[in-house]
């Protein structure tokens, strides 16, 4: 292809970018979801401005985009959501390597890791930008970026000390998705070793190590395959097979011979009202959602084979709920009494609550100020959070979501970075945030301790360990997926679900406003499910278990040692630079 024709190619598929973003917006005048437009939109861009940028580069330069964008490929479908595909991953960091191998400019290296990272986020997350099309753009470009910074610190490594410049990567990539669950702007859905998430059989070894082990595994394995492709290293294979087989084997066998402990059983139904959340959710009468509700709730109770000690209902079913006194909020008291008291015990529902501040308490970062009758002002908190209520007593336990979303539900970095507060309004959230908590405390009934997990804190495998240490001997996941349409994001959700079973060894169930309830047991396998825009409920048991696994005991240890050798690999690579400058100012 000539270096016009590429050019005009570029421009034309620009074009057809602009009328996917025009149709985009149509739809959201019409009221209408985006499904797939966000990835054709972000797909045409890339391809046509590729287009243009490499339409007068030499063959040998252009040899190097195509290898990074073999690995940025293989890595969105590698990732769950799309084809089955998880082995990808194994492979995918390997034309990566091998331009980082050649001798180019630390530029060079720099844009073709962006090009592989930005097609990685595209392919994989493109859908976060059915929730808001800023939050989307932001989470693509800025995550790329990110994924740059370890990228470029194995890079400098590769040149100043190469003996250890891939485990230098391990290294820094494993710090890197580390910090990405521990900090204000934590984004960690693409950790690598959430890329086997859809199957479970494969990894159960996350028992011990977590995620972070699998994202070990996963640069491991691509490192072996680099050295078996390089020429005269053929003693790498077995290598290469022990690296591949020997984890498989050994997870398809815990798989096939795991036993849960003995422990009882509870019984719950899971409600999925499927309340679109963008036009109808919160647009239609409380009225009208109580009718769902209670309709699909005595019809999951009537379909139980006996009394049912749980009834489940999604992320912020019932809004403006006074946390403290939340048995008395008149939706939650007109759903009570439609249900027959002898064939449920409890109620466990996600509820957008408030706590109202006392005068002269002290106040949290999260407080708002509203006008009260008086012509004073009110303190007030507004919360994310979940309630267990009894049916009998009517006494009731909450709980307050402990990680928010960046942007929708906090404002990261709020006092350095105020200048971005319009940006925040329009992703839907607010500077003031979400109230949280500090424990990951269990909700306690007569017969079990459930962990109250609502939506986005069920990414978080060390974090998610917190309510495991407090009791909790199984899992209630309450979430919203309808967000992004019917597209991976709702569905690599619940894969995730999965893989804190298999870390914790404890069996969840999932109810989804959108998206998929599930009931899934102890190793990670999906017993049963609903599916996207389906009303509907799930009956089902989960078995308890008080047994603590190494994982939750210990941690993310993998990543403290990284962390450590990270920080080694660094003043190595500082020392050395002082050192090679030095000699050279001798020289002259």
């Amino acid at each position: 292809m000539s270096p016009r024709t590429r050019n005009y190619s570029g421009i034309i598929l620009l074009l057809l970018a602009a009328v996917v973003g025009y149709v985009m917006y149509d739809r959201t005048q019409r009221e209408d979801l985006w499904g797939y437009l966000p990835l054709a939109l972000y797909l045409f861009s890339w391809l046509g401005a590729t287009l243009l940028f490499t339409a007068k580069q030499a063959p040998d330069d252009r040899r190097y985009f195509y290898l990074s964008t073999a690995s940025g490929v293989l890595l969105g479908l590698g990732f769950p959501g799309y084809l089955p595909l998880p082995f990808l991953l194994l492979i995918a960091w390997v034309p990566l390597l091998l331009v980082q191998r050649a001798e180019l400019s630390s530029r060079a290296i720099f844009l073709h890791g962006f090009n592989a990272f930005l097609l990685y986020n595209i392919l994989a997350t493109f859908w976060v930008t059915n929730t808001a099309f800023a939050a989307g753009l932001f989470a693509v470009a800025v995550n790329s970026l990110l994924m740059c910074i370890p990228w470029m610190l194995f890079h400098w490594t590769s040149r100043v000390s190469p003996r250890v410049s891939y485990l230098s990567l391990i290294a820094f990539w494993l710090s890197f998705e580390h910090l990405h669950y521990n900090w204000s702007l934590n984004w960690p859905w693409l950790t690598l070793g959430n890329g086997f998430a859809q199957y479970p059989a494969l990894i159960q070894w996350y028992e011990v190590t977590g995620v972070l082990g699998g994202s070990a595994w996963i640069l491991a394995v691509n490192w072996l395959v680099l050295r078996f492709y390089l020429p005269r290293r053929p003693s790498f294979s077995w290598s290469l097979a022990a690296a591949v087989v020997l984890p498989v084997a050994g997870s398809l066998l815990r798989y096939a011979t795991y036993t849960p402990p003995p422990g009882e059983t509870i019984s719950v139904s899971a409600i999925q009202p499927n309340f679109e959340p963008h036009y109808e959710k919160f647009a239609g009468t409380q009225a009208q959602q109580l009718a769902t509700f209670v309709s699909l709730s005595r019809e999951a109770l009537q379909g139980a084979s006996g009394p049912v000690d749980y009834l489940l209902l999604p992320e912020t079913s019932f809004s403006n709920v006074d946390e403290t006194v939340a048995n008395t909020a008149p939706a939650l008291r007109a759903l009570l009494q439609e249900l027959p008291a002898e064939r449920v015990r409890y109620l466990v529902t996600g509820i957008s609550s408030y706590y109202r501040f006392q005068p002269g308490e002290a106040v949290t970062d999260a407080v708002r100020y509203y006008p009260s009758r008086d012509g004073g002002e009110v303190a007030l908190e507004a919360l994310n959070g979940a309630v267990q209520i009894d049916l009998d007593s009517r006494e009731f336990q909450t709980y307050r979501k402990g990680v928010f979303v960046p942007g929708a539900e906090s404002f990261p970095f709020r006092d350095v970075l105020f200048f971005l507060e319009p940006l925040v309004n329009s992703l839907g959230g607010t500077v003031a945030g979400l109230g949280s908590q500090s424990a990951r405390t269990p909700l306690v009934g007569e017969r079990a301790r459930v962990a109250p997990v609502i939506c986005y804190e069920s990414v978080f495998g060390e974090y998610f360990t917190d309510y495991i240490r407090e009791g909790a001997q199984a899992v209630f996941v309450m979430t919203n997926d309808g967000w992004w349409d019917n597209t991976a994001g709702h569905r690599q959700h619940l894969y995730f679900s999965s893989l804190r079973a298999i870390e914790t060894r404890r069996a969840v169930v999932r109810s989804a406003n959108m998206g998929a309830c599930a009931f899934i047991d102890q190793r990670g396998h999906i017993q049963s499910r609903t599916y996207y825009d389906e009303r509907g409920y799930l009956n089902g048991t989960l078995r308890l278990n008080d047994a603590v696994t190494p994982y939750v005991r210990f941690g993310d240890i993998i990543a403290r040692v990284a962390l450590l050798l990270a920080a080694m690999c660094l003043l190595s690579n500082i020392a050395r630079t002082l050192r090679q400058r030095s000699g050279a100012l001798e020289e002259d």
